[in-house]
């Protein structure tokens, strides 16, 4: 599916842990004085931290992993939001070693695991919040966030963010996908207490993709279906959603 901004029309309509509720606040140049955070990987044990979506049937070869890998055909350079323990690194390295990378994480214990795993490639991991991109050096083609916004009280700053430091595209994947919500701008699913598993209404979040990221989007492609999350969990049956938003 693939949308143009000019007239949208469109109508207002993974974490696999067990979290605590840790919260922290940070600022937002875009008015909100404290964005409330909740994430609790940093209470991670050490094996949860080294093992974290490495594998099993959310780990390296998951659909969206390889659509994403897809989506970086022509790039040469990618800013990976969340990048956790290194997974997609991991699978960047092998099927596209000629891409330049770099990950940012906000979870100091994620960073310090991959830098880790891949000592040689140790200063490509670096900690960091999404809210604070604008500090991180260097210049990227294309900007992945896989699984982040979800847990965020709201995904307007952080997409704004993330696509100003995109010269070419910005990739955001859903484990949760948009759906329509009639009369709310978002549900919180409480699928882990104390945390965000926020499902976003699929009509206002296109829509501002589409009419509200500033310089506007150029295009918007849609990759629906690119796999599901681990069938025990109570989101299992929902299946990845990849947004391609093109400047």
């Amino acid at each position: 599916m693939s949308c143009s901004p000019a007239s949208s029309g469109a109508r207002p309509g993974g974490s696999s842990s067990s979290p605590t509720g840790a919260r922290c606040s940070r600022g937002d140049s875009r008015g909100a004085r404290g964005v409330r955070l909740r994430e609790s990987w940093r209470n991670f044990k050490p094996e949860q931290v080294r093992d974290f979506l490495r594998a099993g049937h959310e780990g390296r070869d998951h659909p969206s992993r390889l659509k994403v890998i897809e989506l970086l055909q022509g790039m040469t350079s990618v800013l990976d939001v969340g990048c956790g323990t290194g997974v997609m690194f991991e699978l960047i390295r092998e099927r596209r070693p000629d891409l330049d990378y770099l990950g940012v994480d906000v979870t100091a214990q994620f960073v310090a695991a991959a830098r880790e795993r891949f000592p040689a490639d140790a200063r490509r991991f670096r900690e960091g919040s999404l809210y604070e991109l604008e500090g991180v050096p260097g210049a990227f083609d294309a900007v992945l966030c896989r699984h982040i916004l979800e847990h965020l009280p709201d995904y307007a700053p952080a997409v704004q963010r993330m696509y100003a430091r995109a010269r070419r595209k910005l990739i955001v994947v859903f484990y949760l996908p948009p759906r329509p919500l009639r009369l709310r701008r978002k549900r919180d699913e409480r699928f882990e207490r104390g945390f965000y598993t926020h499902t976003y209404d699929l009509g206002r979040f296109l829509d501002h993709l589409l009419n509200e990221l500033t310089p506007p989007a150029a295009e918007v492609r849609v990759h629906p279906r690119q796999g599901t999350s681990d069938h025990r969990f109570r989101w299992g049956d929902r299946e990845n959603i990849i947004y391609e938003i093109n400047r």
